[in-house]
């Protein structure tokens, strides 16, 4: 009879933890180069990429705005993919839509030295990054609020544009993000694990009544958009 109920806690635990120890399969590559402005000439800097399905993770090297989500985009006629950095200007540095983020350089840095590794990456680590991305740019719409006319609208319509790049796994943290900004309580340990990472989270006493009634009209469209997309 132990033993039995010790099977059964077990299946609850792993029906809890969807991905708690899993990986991620992925490209780092690092790349030194030698400053040449400056006070700076002659000194080293290094800059790391993680590559995890159509997503490159770039360790942005100010302080302030830590990691960075950028995506492969196959579209029309901005079509941006992944290459090797360093040797030219890469597109997914002039262009990463899901962030909104820009970035412009007038000669790409000339890496002198370039490695390349096949990591692993644990999931949860990288979903926290992927919601608090999500959370900023379009639950706190930082992308569209000042540089758009009608910020709601062009949100959806840009998320629409590019739900299609996630994975089932991502389209589950997602839907689960817009809960976690009304501070819903989750019971799997996996998304208890991000989101208490999250600075933004405030887990709420009670999940009681229509939860999905707290969501604001853009949020709600949000979360019917992925709800689609995940069937």
């Amino acid at each position: 009879m132990k033993k039995l109920t010790l099977f059964f806690a077990s299946l609850i635990f792993l029906s809890l933890s969807v991905f708690a120890d899993e990986f991620f399969k992925c490209r780092k590559e690092t790349y030194i180069y030698n400053y040449k402005y400056a006070v700076h000439i002659g000194e080293e800097y290094s800059e790391e990429f993680y590559f995890i399905n159509n997503f490159m993770i770039y360790e942005y090297q100010v302080p302030t705005n830590g990691l960075i989500v950028f995506y492969k985009n196959e579209k029309g006629d901005s079509y941006h993919v992944f290459g090797n950095y360093g040797n030219y200007h890469p597109d997914y540095l002039s262009d990463g839509i899901f962030s909104a983020i820009k970035y412009e350089f007038n000669e790409p840095p000339k890496a002198n030295i370039k490695n390349v590794e096949e990591i692993t990456y644990r999931k949860t680590d990288f979903y926290l990054i992927l919601a608090n991305e999500f959370y900023r740019w379009y639950l706190q719409n930082e992308a569209f609020n000042n540089h758009s006319y009608n910020p709601d609208f062009d949100c959806l319509a840009a998320f629409v544009e590019i739900v299609t790049i996630f994975s089932k796994e991502d389209l589950r943290i997602l839907r689960n993000t817009i809960y976690a900004k009304y501070g819903y309580k989750f019971k799997s340990q996996d998304l208890n694990e991000i989101f208490s990472k999250c600075d933004w989270y405030s887990p709420k006493e009670s999940n009681a009544g229509n939860f999905e009634s707290r969501f604001n009209r853009l949020d709600g469209s949000l979360l019917q958009v992925i709800k689609l997309a995940e069937k």
